[in-house]
């Protein structure tokens, strides 16, 4: 018993000399910190830390990003055929009327009581008619006086029915369903033969048009692809006019595209446009973030290649989305610095990091 106390005590003093060996060896022998490696110890070792892109050739296209407001297609100016006093307006401007709905009435007595009188003219003419043709065939009235009566009727039936379509013409009602654009009536006014009343806008067909400036006119021909953004994306249109004269206020040219039926879009919102003017099979792009303006004069690339840049200078075309078309200056299979691109010199020496 005595004996396993002992060796017991053996080992426990073992593993407390083993402990404080240890901890003497970990407070004398603690290797040193080492000093933190400093961004430009490593960029000088390693290089500028950039990002590249694999030049290939690609389809490209180009669209035109422009602005402009929709308008109704279709607006029909509802016009007065005679001169007569209003005597009810039934719309306002923006509400929606059905073909045929009546949007105001003229004053209709002196138009009623002529009618009246051509009703009772007309009567007076087919009764004598008919009273001399029962006449002529008892051989109580001749030829000539029955054909003078027709004559009479005839001419007072043709009468009255052009009194009867002037009398229905004092409604003024919509020639299309649609909104009301304009208003141009009042209770008690004055209206003459020809004057505007009322816009109808068919709101089915919707037209965009967009301003351009001068120096992107001569980019658009009729017949160029062309979208419009609307509540529900993107949506097709079609170039319908380009106006060859600018607006002598802003200097600015109208393109106007027709867009698709229920669009989502109204009259009046402002929207974006966009033009299709170059589309290229094979074209070689890089990101716009790998170009490189010096001096506001040349325009310049940084081309890897085994960790060195070198600097090549471009002739870039339009940019799109983010990438720019070159047009001379880089060939396929060349890598080219995109970030890190601002901080590049030629010959300078860069660390290559993954996307």
């Amino acid at each position: 018993m005595n004996a396993n106390k002992d060796s017991y005590r053996w080992i426990w003093g073992v593993l407390l000399v083993a402990i404080v060996a240890f901890a003497g060896w970990r407070i004398f022998f603690k290797p040193a910190p080492q000093p933190p490696v400093s961004v430009a110890e490593i960029r000088s070792r390693e290089g500028t830390p950039v990002t590249s892109f694999r030049v290939e050739l690609s389809p490209w296209e180009h669209w035109l990003t422009l602005f402009g407001k929709t308008v109704a297609a279709a607006e029909v100016k509802v016009a007065a055929e005679r001169q007569e006093y209003v005597a009810s307006v039934s719309v306002e401007v923006g509400d929606t009327v059905t073909k045929g709905q009546v949007l105001a009435t003229l004053d209709r007595q002196t138009a009623g009581e002529r009618l009246s009188a051509q009703e009772a003219i007309t009567l007076e003419m087919e009764s004598k008619y008919n009273r001399l043709k029962i006449l002529h065939a008892a051989g109580g009235a001749s030829t000539q006086e029955v054909e003078s009566a027709l004559s009479a009727a005839k001419s007072a039936s043709a009468g009255l029915k052009d009194l009867q379509t002037s009398f229905s013409r004092l409604s003024i009602t919509a020639p299309v369903a649609g909104v009301v654009t304009g208003r141009f009536a009042e209770k008690g006014n004055l209206v003459s033969p020809g004057q505007v009343l009322f816009t109808v806008a068919d709101l089915g067909l919707l037209d965009v048009t967009l301003d351009v400036a001068p120096n992107q006119t001569g980019k658009i021909i009729k017949g160029m692809p062309s979208r419009v953004r609307t509540p529900n994306g993107w949506v097709d249109s079609k170039i319908k006019r380009i106006d060859p004269v600018a607006d002598p206020a802003t200097g600015l040219f109208s393109v106007v595209l027709s867009i698709p039926p229920r669009s989502g879009l109204s009259p009046g919102q402002t929207v974006e446009a966009q033009i299709q003017d170059e589309k290229i099979a094979d074209a070689l792009v890089v990101p716009y973030e790998a170009i490189k303006q010096i001096g506001g004069e040349r325009t310049v690339v940084y081309i890897l290649s085994d960790g060195i840049a070198s600097e090549r200078g471009v002739i870039t075309g339009e940019s799109f989305n983010g990438n720019v078309r070159i047009l001379s200056g880089v060939d396929p299979g060349n890598s080219v610095i995109v970030k890190g691109s601002d901080r590049m010199f030629p010959n300078a020496k860069v660390w290559v990091q993954e996307e």
